[in-house]
Order: structure tokens, then sequence, then C-alpha cells
């Protein structure tokens, strides 16, 4: 399928860049799933309009559902294609059974959730064995973004990059979040490996390691040991 170019927004214009890169393996901005042999079913949280499961191409025997937020992006995503299923919805209250998914995956997307209750969430609609991928964001992304917006003298982004920063540090130490006062929920945060460990853990995932790569990848399993794999 194809979205005309008249019809487009600088959503949309997001979202197809987003899948263009994806779909181009030597980009450097690229960071894709590895799809484990054996897979019969993925839940991208946070999909967009789709792009990772579309760039992906799981193959007709393979279900493929996302949920997001913004319906907007969903919308683009069913123009997009019809080899995966779109759905609105948040990652803390995910509407599928217990164990539904044999993996799920999150590119970029937790950060902005509450994390403990999207993980627990992720955790439930996993099967026993089933694998969980993150992209995430470090702190480094953070104190740059704070820099950014003080050398701007932007005291309002300012502010919200600093409740950012106290976020994650309070994610990193106690496991909690707070939602930007007056933000309508807003939970945005960092992440650590060591707090993430401590989190995947909690919610009953195993087998956590952080995957060699130039972005914030970590990897669990649900149910499995809690030392990292082999």
């Amino acid at each position: 399928m194809e979205v005309v170019a008249a019809d487009r927004t600088a959503d949309d214009e997001y979202h197809l860049h987003e899948l263009e890169i994806a779909r181009t393996p030597g980009d450097p901005r690229r960071v894709m799933p590895p799809v484990p042999p054996g897979v019969r079913s993925v839940l991208d949280v946070g999909c967009g309009a789709g792009q990772t499961l579309i760039a992906t191409d799981l193959g007709p025997d393979v279900l493929a559902v996302g949920v997001d937020v913004d319906q907007h992006a969903l919308a683009l995503g069913r123009r997009l294609t019809d080899d995966v299923l779109l759905a609105g919805a948040q990652g803390e209250a995910l509407p599928f059974r217990d164990g539904a998914f044999d993996m799920v995956l999150c590119r970029v997307a937790l950060p902005y959730m509450h994390v403990p209750t999207a993980l627990a969430e992720m955790a439930r609609v996993l099967r026993p064995g089933g694998e969980l991928w993150l992209t995430l964001h470090p702190a480094s992304m953070t104190l740059r973004e704070l820099a950014e917006r003080v050398r701007a003298r932007d005291a309002r982004a300012a502010l919200y990059r600093a409740y950012v920063l106290a976020n994650g540090v309070a994610l990193h130490l106690a496991g909690r979040q707070f939602p930007f006062p007056g933000g309508h929920h807003r939970q945005e945060s960092f992440q650590t490996e060591g707090g993430m460990t401590r989190l995947l853990r909690s919610a009953g995932f195993g087998s956590i390691e952080r995957r060699a790569s130039p972005f914030f990848v970590m990897t669990a399993v649900k149910g499995e040991g809690l030392g990292p794999r082999a």
C-alpha cells in the first residue's frame, strides 16, 4: 500500500521515515529485534504505525499485533499494511489474554510509560519462555537534552527535562515513578541497566541481558533463571 504524498502530515512523514530506516540494513540508526525461530505470535507495544513489524516481514504464519495510544499513527499503519493487526491500547493495560504471545517487543516506547506496570503487563501476555525485547533511553540522552534546553534558554522544556531526569533517578534507585504535575499522567523517565534488571526480575523475567549494540537494548525471558544467558 502507498500513502499519497499530498495526504501526508508531519507525523506521517516521521513514521514513514522510521519505516524507511527499518527497511535499510546498513542505516546506522536502525535497530531491529531478532525474531527467534518457532515464534508464531509477536506483540509490539507502542508500535506507532507498525513500522517495526512491517519491516521485520514475519510472514503469513506469524500473528503480528501492534498497540499504541496514537490513533492517527494506527490509521496510517492500516493504510500501509494488512499483515499487522493494529489496536489502540496503553502499554500499562494490554487488552489480551494471559500467555497470548511468544514474543513482546517495545522499541523506545517504554520510557514514556509507567515502567513497572507496563513490564508486568508484558510478562502477563507472554507465554512462559517467551522473549521480551526492549530499546530504552539512557541517562546520557536525558542529560544531553537538558543541556540543550538550558543553552536554548527554553525554561519550560528544561523544566520538563529536569523532571525526566529526576524520574529516571527515582526509577533506578527505588523502582518508582511519578507523573509530571499537570501532565495528564505523563510518566517519562530514563532507564539504567541495573534498575531495569531489578524491575524485570520483579516482573517475573530471567535470562536478563543488555545486548551489544550502539543502542540501549535489553532482552529477557519470562520465567527463566535470573542470570544472564551464555
